[in-house]
């Protein structure tokens, strides 16, 4: 192994200028593949191809048509008596007819064009709520009128209109387009921008947006706002910690080339293979951020200091490479296989983030080992000896010092860190997954603001979507059918978690109740089969706008029931569905009932999340724990090494768990991601230590030489991360506050764990308390002249 580092590094130096050339072209092409790249929220694309879940969503598509909705929600202003008031209504309209005017809407329905059906002289008639709205001003009894209608309408009580008037809402049926969120992000933006030059706040209108459209559009803005000015602030906060540790240009300035090659490379992949952006794989470049600049330092670090040494800038690329070669390529590697562990959750955003994330770390390997050195060949500039990467500095007199102080405490030191160990594989059962959508945007948001009207006022904005299957064509007109039916929505509308259901049966008793004087006691179904069909051919000839082509197939055979349902944690959203499940399945076997809909899409996917956590982290830990002993060697060493890597996260999710803070989607991809980083660190020292024991050195001289080069950078690194992920605190989303906080916390338990209980357990294991003592006394012995010459030689 040893021949082919150095024949890689001999490569490099001998064929640097076409490497940098390559690079540069690579680059160049690269960003022809951009204009390929697109984003998609929607909720199916977190779906594999065949998921059950989508299968059955799409089924509901193809017989139903379009499901998802733009609701605006409008109380009664303040003084008002209920919203039936003639600007209430006459605002009502406007956005109506805004609405109904979208290129993006195929269905509105609202109170200003509200339609009942009732009898008209001995006649059905389906009738306008509002004939002529320029009259409200002038006659007060049509509004009067107006609120006495629809005391009596079952078909909009609790649904378009509660039942004290004080709040309703306009629903907007907008267009679907498969894998494509641009539409729902102009609807809503030209939405608002409506509502705004309409200036309806400053009448004392608070309309609350919500629905599948608009927080589809809050994802996508706000991930394209936070990735426009965060990652370039992480960028810069990073040049500025780079400046501050090695105080030359070209230390500052060259990890560039990783950085922003491997940022190009990954975003034209993903063009490629067709990945859109999505809230999941935001996270994407900040971790190509990190991981290239943890990498990059270990380089930096390796270089200056064979450069302050003086050596030439070639021969030090040479042997900086020969030096680095598999510790990097090790810890590339096992970082790729903890994103690549990703890969076992059953949701498509999740898969595509762990293909790039697990691609990146490779490509970084090889630019570190190959374009990077290439271009380091060429500096000519020397690193000050005051630098913070220097022996000299604060930072590397303190890491020069820290073994002693680590041997005189070694077995506190470990003993602490296995009962750190203890209480975090304890937490682990406290830690709670929910991915609720309301858990990803800030309290007071517009997202949740809108969530806590609906769910307050019309039971939310999500709808258990239940099909029923008839059996035969023309079936939903069968009388035992329908009373089948009739009972499964009663039973459905009785859970407290749900609103009042919509089907076919509520309009069948409409018209049977119009066709009998408005009497309340007809509000019931056909007897026949024969009176359902011509109950349904009245129902037509009236000319309503509502023509059920939405509650019911082309062919009459499958009936849908929209049941709307509260925005709850996922927890009690698992408890109700599996209520309804055995409901049905119990009481209900005799119908063939599918469920689908937001609740259980979003179910699905918490379920999805759960189970890919647990599988993803086990995997990535066993497998990595099998690199682990091919690297080392040794069960033993694999296994210490291991622990500062596993720890960290483990005490984390504990921490936070115990905190009240939920996991999800966000914090699964920082498992993922820190363990990949926290192992590298671990390799680099485990690595240099067992080097130097090669070589005959003794415990406490390989640890304190671990320490003065790779620790050295892995206190750097850290630094630089924990800074670079605390910028993320700034971010609109909870879960990419969460991600740069939970990051934050498990890189400074790594640190911790690397340069002090590793250390620790490795003097408890490897090394007796008189061999210590004698090394110890041995040095104090020493002339300052000698100490000076000791230090250079282990430095070298």
């Amino acid at each position: 192994m040893k021949r082919l580092s150095q024949a890689w590094a001999s490569a490099v130096v001998k064929y640097r200028l076409p490497l940098i050339l390559g690079t540069a072209v690579l680059i160049g092409m690269s960003f022809f593949t951009f204009d390929r790249l697109y984003h998609d929220n929607s909720n199916e694309n977190y779906f594999v191809e065949h998921d059950p879940n989508l299968l059955a969503f799409n089924r509901l598509l193809e017989r139903f048509g379009e499901t998802e909705y733009l609701v605006i929600g409008i109380p009664a202003r303040a003084g008002d008596t209920d919203v039936f008031n003639a600007d209430t209504i006459n605002m009502i309209a406007e956005l109506t007819e805004f609405l109904e005017n979208h290129r993006h809407v195929t269905l509105v329905r609202s109170l200003s064009k509200y339609q009942y059906t009732h009898d008209d002289a001995g006649m059905m008639a389906t009738d306008d709520l509002f004939e002529d709205l320029s009259v409200l001003d002038d006659e007060p009894e049509v509004l009067e009128q107006a609120r006495q209608i629809m005391a009596n309408e079952d078909l909009a009580l609790g649904k378009l209109i509660t039942e004290d008037f004080q709040h309703t809402q306009i629903v907007a049926r907008n267009v679907y387009i498969a894998d494509e969120n641009q539409h729902k992000v102009d609807l809503v933006q030209e939405t608002e921008q409506f509502i705004e030059e309409k200036a309806y706040k400053d009448r004392g209108f608070e309309l609350y947006l919500s629905g599948d459209p608009y927080i589809g559009e809050r994802f996508q803005t706000l991930t394209e706002h936070d990735m426009a000015w965060l990652n370039p602030a992480m960028g810069i906060i990073i040049l500025a910690i780079l400046v501050a540790v090695f105080r030359t240009v070209s230390g500052t300035l060259a990890p560039l080339v990783v950085i922003l090659s491997t940022m190009v490379f990954v975003t034209a992949i993903q063009a490629l293979v067709n990945f859109p952006f999505t809230a999941v794989n935001s996270a994407l470049i900040p971790t190509v951020i990190i991981l290239s600049i943890g990498t990059a330092v270990h380089v930096l670090v390796e270089f200056f200091q064979f450069r302050r040494d003086g050596m030439e800038p070639k021969v030090a690329v040479i042997k900086t490479v020969e030096d680095l070669f598999f510790p990097v390529l090790f810890t590339c590697v096992t970082t790729a296989i903890g994103f690549a562990a990703l890969s076992v959750t059953e949701l498509a955003p999740v898969r595509e983030f762990a293909i790039l994330a697990a691609l990146s770390p490779l490509i970084i390997f090889l630019l570190t080992m190959s374009t990077f050195p290439a271009v380091l060949s060429y500096i000519s500039e020397r690193p000050p000896s005051n630098g913070a990467s220097s022996h000299n500095s604060l930072i590397g007199r303190f890491l020069h010092n820290l073994p002693d102080y680590i041997s005189s405490h070694r077995y506190k030191l470990a003993v602490t860190g296995l009962a750190f160990a203890a209480f975090s594989i304890y937490s682990v059962t406290y830690i709670k997954v929910d991915a609720n959508i309301a858990n990803y945007f800030k309290q007071g948001s517009s997202v949740n603001a809108g969530l806590d009207y609906f769910n307050d006022h019309f039971k939310g904005i999500s709808n258990f979507e239940i099909i029923v299957d008839s059996g035969e064509d023309e079936g939903i007109k069968n009388p035992e059918f329908l009373e089948r039916v009739d009972a499964l929505q009663a039973r459905m509308q009785a859970y407290e978690e749900t609103g009042v259901a919509t089907s076919v049966v509520d309009f069948y008793k409409q018209i049977n109740q119009a066709l009998n004087e408005d009497n309340k006691d007809w509000f019931r179904l056909p007897t026949s089969r024969e009176m359902a069909a011509q109950f349904l051919l009245l129902y037509e000839n009236t000319g309503p706008d509502e023509d059920l082509s939405d509650l019911k197939d082309f062919n009459n055979r499958f009936l849908r029931m929209q049941v709307p349902v509260l925005n709850m944690d996922e927890s009690k959203a698992t408890a109700l569905i599996n209520n309804v499940n055995t409901m049905l399945a119990t009481d209900f076997s005799d119908l063939e009932i599918e469920v689908t809909g937001g609740i259980v899409m979003n179910n699905a996917q918490n379920v999805y999340v759960n189970q890919g956590m647990f599988k993803s982290f086990g995997i990535a830990i066993l497998v990595i724990g099998i690199c682990f002993l091919f690297l080392f060697r040794s069960f033993k060493y694999g296994a210490v090494a291991l622990i500062p890597s596993i720890i960290p996260i483990l005490l984390t999710g504990g921490l936070v768990s115990f905190a009240g803070i939920t996991m999800d989607l966000g914090t699964m991809i920082v498992g993922a991601m820190t363990i990949g980083i926290a192992v590298d660190d671990s390799i680099h020292l485990m690595s240099r230590y067992l080097l130097m024991r090669e070589r005959g050195h003794d415990v406490h001289s390989a640890i304190r030489h671990a320490m003065n080069t790779s620790g050295k950078a892995v206190l750097l690194t850290s630094i630089i991360l924990v800074s670079g992920f605390s910028v993320m605190l700034l971010g609109s989303f909870v879960s990419y506050i969460y991600v740069g906080l939970f990051s934050a916390m498990i890189m400074t338990f790594a640190l911790i764990g690397d340069l002090i209980f590793m250390p620790a357990i490795l003097y408890v294991l490897d090394h007796n308390k008189s061999e210590s003592q004698s090394n110890q006394h041995k040095e104090a012995e020493k002339t300052p002249a000698q100490k000076t010459t000791s230090r250079e030689i282990e430095h070298a």
